[in-house]
């Protein structure tokens, strides 16, 4: 236990990282595992302070949890593994409080998990996301839709969103399932859709040929690390069911023909990866340029600079569209909802054809991770 007389490092930086933690917990009460961790460890500045050795902006409870999910994945037999439906293959943890054996796996690899929390970032790689995507290029390519698709993804990470026309895509509303990619997949995602726009898009013409598939990002994550795909497995939330199986199942699926993820910055270098990416389609694709919860990490002002690149970009490229993601207020020319946003995202898409700007247009709002759609009557052109 810690000593009540000995000061906490850095007092007030611990206190503000254990209330987040008992903000996490009341946030997703519905995740048992997770919720009741974070309750005890606002109460315990010993396994709180961990989070200390984060760098600038991470100090998040979800690096904490992913620190130890790493830790469990890589030794299925420590004491908190148990708990863990990612390693023990069950449906769900196992009945009971896990936090005495939490408690001590963390105190007895404290140096270990501290040098993981100085040394990554949390990346979400969710891949239900594909719900949104699919919806969202459907959209984007409904004027052009035979034309291909260089599709360019900012804030890529492993690239696994890239891979959307390769998944298997349901959109279920009542009394049907409209379906959009390759419904022999084995990477299965669906979600549920409040305004019927899957039976527009199944009429449609539906998702494009994707011939060119190159991502940016910061920190790219090799699909062929065993090291890397694991953090990227470790920042997921483990009791949330069909999240770990649907990640391994697109590692596997793009493993042999992996997108290209190119380093850099998602502002100064995007221009050269709109070029290289048309090498792969050709001068003639339609780049689809994607962000999902990535603007979110930009400064204002880089925000505006990402948008004017765009701009400056549709002067060379004659079919240009810009799909987002984002939480509302982080993409420069969207016209969003003045109301508070259900699921805090909304999916806008900006185009420009022959150079000039089409009118920004807000498609409507989605769940973070694909839970649910719930878009616009006028999606555009669908």
């Amino acid at each position: 236990m810690p000593d009540p007389t000995r000061p906490a490092p850095d007092g007030a930086r611990l206190a503000r990282i254990q209330r987040r933690f008992g903000e996490f917990a009341t946030e997703y009460a519905a995740l048992p595992l997770y919720s009741t961790i974070c309750r005890h460890v606002a109460l315990d500045a010993e396994t709180a302070s961990l989070l200390l050795a984060a760098r600038p902006g991470q100090a998040r409870p979800v690096l904490w949890l992913a620190a130890l999910h790493d830790l469990v994945l890589r030794n299925p037999d420590l004491p908190a593994a148990q708990w863990y439906p990612s390693v023990s293959g069950a449906s769900s943890g196992s009945a009971g409080d896990p936090w005495l054996d939490v408690r001590r796996t963390v105190l007895d690899h404290a140096d270990e998990l501290r040098h993981l929390i100085a040394t990554h970032g949390t990346q979400t790689n969710e891949v239900n996301r594909a719900v949104y995507v699919a919806v969202g290029l459907a959209a984007a390519t409904a004027d052009c839709s035979a034309v291909p698709v260089a599709l360019v993804e900012i804030g890529a990470s492993a690239g696994l969103l890239l891979g959307v026309d390769r998944y298997a895509v349901a959109l279920t509303s009542p009394g049907r399932t409209d379906r959009l990619g390759d419904e022999a997949s084995t990477v299965r995602c669906s979600g549920e859709d409040r305004t019927g726009v899957g039976a527009r898009l199944a009429a449609g013409a539906g998702l494009p040929a994707v011939r060119g598939r190159v991502g940016l990002d910061l920190d790219p994550v090799d699909l062929t690390s065993v090291d890397e795909v694991r953090w990227l497995e470790a920042c997921l939330w483990p009791e949330v069911p069909g999240r770990v199986e649907r990640f391994r199942a697109a590692c596997d699926l793009l493993r042999d023909d992996p997108p290209t993820v190119l380093r850099g910055d998602m502002v100064d270098d995007l221009a050269h990866t709109v070029r290289f990416a048309r090498t792969r389609a050709g001068r003639d694709a339609h780049v689809v340029v994607l962000s999902s919860w990535a603007m979110t990490y930009l400064a204002p002002t880089r925000r505006l600079e990402l948008a004017a690149t765009l701009d400056a970009l549709a002067g060379d490229v004659s079919r240009l569209s810009w799909l987002t993601a984002e939480p509302p207020g982080c993409v420069p020319g969207l016209q969003e909802p003045t109301v508070d946003v259900e699921g805090d995202t909304v999916l806008g898409l900006q185009r420009w054809r022959d150079g000039r700007a089409l009118a920004p247009a807000v498609l409507g709002t989605c769940h973070p991770h694909g839970t649910w759609i719930d878009l616009l009557p006028a999606l555009p052109h669908v």
